[in-house]
């Protein structure tokens, strides 16, 4: 049996870690190892994780690590997977709960497909939040996850569950990228030739929680303002970003989402609001990053 690693990164997530790391616990496959690298918290997201795994027939390894950027914590509970013999893994989030059987479903699925590489899973938000914008914020992500098996050429979704060997021959995740970072081996991996599909047999519930607009600008604003490190760093990083900016995803132009919009007009302008918003600050950042980096070129240049 291959051995699988679900790994995922922690950083003061004491509400959204018992479910989750329940249902990695409650797996049906046998050879599996739960990888969890805690990015100094400061709550009780340790002891809760400590708790849970005592009593579990899944092992679980922590890394207590110091507080940093979350791209550091994942290559580290990645090194971890492979120091463990991973020959699959499974990269998560700590606010995501796993569908039952979906380990064994993938593992068969990966049987049955020997030149797939990695699955994307498909994504159900869900907040126990009733404001607006987290409606707007589940509306949104289940749109964007409303597509079929097949990956499209824009798309904007990472892959989680992986091939050892093809997730090392994108090069894995860059600790020097510390925005939109998740998506670059998919992309890597897609333009060498390899082949991802979306695996439309299983989910994993994607915890929303409650959020207004400005934590998403503020979040995203964050995001943006490193998002040149990202763009330099990959090749035709711009253009990249370019193809899969906001209202250039095939995906939102479905004729199953464009049901959507008319079943749910008010969440569709919350929805369209949100993406004019963080187009400009986007824009500004991307802007901002340009005129720095001309201010270096001068600087280099007189030097």
């Amino acid at each position: 049996m291959d051995k699988v690693v679900i790994l995922f990164s922690t950083y003061n997530n004491e509400r959204t870690i018992e479910p989750c790391l329940r249902s990695c616990m409650g797996q049906n496959y046998k050879d599996l190892h739960i990888v969890i690298a805690d990015d100094g918290s400061n709550d009780r997201t340790v002891e809760t994780i400590r708790m849970l795994s005592a009593g579990s027939s899944v092992p679980v390894t922590i890394l207590e690590l110091p507080h940093g950027e979350r791209g550091v914590a994942r290559v580290r509970a990645v090194e971890e997977a492979k120091h463990l013999g991973a020959e699959y893994i499974f990269v998560l989030d700590s606010d995501m709960i796993l569908a039952e059987h979906l380990i064994q479903q993938s593992i068969d699925f990966f049987d049955d497909h020997q030149d797939i590489g990695a699955l994307v899973i498909p994504e159900e938000a869900y907040s126990e939040a009733d404001n607006f914008f987290s409606k707007v914020k589940v509306f949104e992500r289940n749109v964007i996850n409303n597509a079929g098996e097949t990956l499209g050429k824009r798309s904007i979704e990472a892959a989680r569950f992986w091939r050892m060997s093809a997730y090392e021959s994108t090069g894995g995740f860059n600790t020097e990228q510390i925005a939109f970072e998740e998506i670059q081996p998919t992309l890597r991996y897609i333009e060498s030739g390899g082949v991802i599909r979306r695996a439309v047999f299983t989910r994993v519930y994607h915890d929303e929680k409650q959020v207004y607009l400005h934590d998403v600008l503020r979040k995203k604003a964050y995001y943006f303002s490193v998002m040149d490190r990202t763009m330099s760093s990959e090749k035709g990083g711009l253009r990249k970003a370019l193809e899969r900016w906001y209202f250039f995803r095939p995906v939102l132009y479905t004729w199953g989402n464009l049901k959507n919009y008319i079943c749910h007009p008010l969440l569709t302008v919350g929805m369209l609001w949100m993406y004019v918003c963080l187009t400009v600050i986007g824009v500004a950042a991307v802007l901002k990053g340009g005129t720095r980096h001309s201010g270096d070129l001068a600087k280099a240049d007189k030097a």
